[in-house]
């Protein structure tokens, strides 16, 4: 049991010496019923007009521009950036919502590794974010997860963990959402189960 939502499309934009960067966190589509994959589209350009265009695959030359480049002049500045915002805005899709990250674009096999690079590697360990190395893309889900039992013992509620750019643990899990007092307790008994990859765009 939830509110009633309204899913519309998360962005920050933000600058690395002259380059312009974008995030986009997107609805895409219901991949479980109540429960919806949300699209990431992350860019470098020179002006949010650019951006808007590329993410919005208008048919014009700025957006051909950007569609070969993952990264503008300054390098790895922009992903690693780009992915704090990430992981800052994945807090704001509701429960049970999947993020997809998809590498398919302009340099897809280095921006792949470098996404890996930010969750599996000994000082940047996310053990929750799947990846699917054939279709080059990642997923993260909100907790609580679709299938916690938890979502048949009252209203969910949603907040943010006090650190927004920690992996999940146990603890963090819980810290992410609530429920009423009389019934937390009561949850918190459950086995913390592992997310599912959704289904995907």
């Amino acid at each position: 049991m939830t509110y009633r939502l309204r899913r519309q499309l998360i962005s920050t934009k933000f600058k690395i010496n002259k380059s312009l960067c974008k995030l986009f966190i997107e609805p895409w589509s219901e991949y479980q019923r109540g429960f919806w994959v949300w699209n990431v589209g992350f860019a470098v350009g020179k002006s949010e007009r650019q951006l808007n265009d590329w993410y919005r695959r208008r048919k014009n030359k700025r957006r051909r521009s950007l569609e070969k480049r993952m990264t503008g002049i300054d390098g790895f500045k922009p992903i690693s950036q780009g992915w704090k915002n990430i992981l800052r805005l994945r807090w704001k899709i509701p429960p049970g919502d999947s993020i997809l990250l998809d590498c398919t674009g302009g340099e897809s096999e280095r921006q792949f590794k470098m996404y890996k690079h930010m969750t599996n590697t000994k000082n940047r360990q996310h053990p929750e974010w799947m990846f699917d190395e054939n279709k080059k893309e990642f997923y993260w889900t909100r907790p609580p997860y679709p299938d916690d039992p938890v979502w048949q013992q009252g209203t969910i509620i949603p907040q943010i963990p006090k650190d927004i750019y920690k992996p999940l643990t146990p603890e963090t899990y819980w810290e992410s959402f609530y429920l009423s007092s009389v019934q937390i307790d009561a949850a918190k008994n459950t086995k913390l189960i592992t997310a599912k990859k959704p289904d995907g765009k």
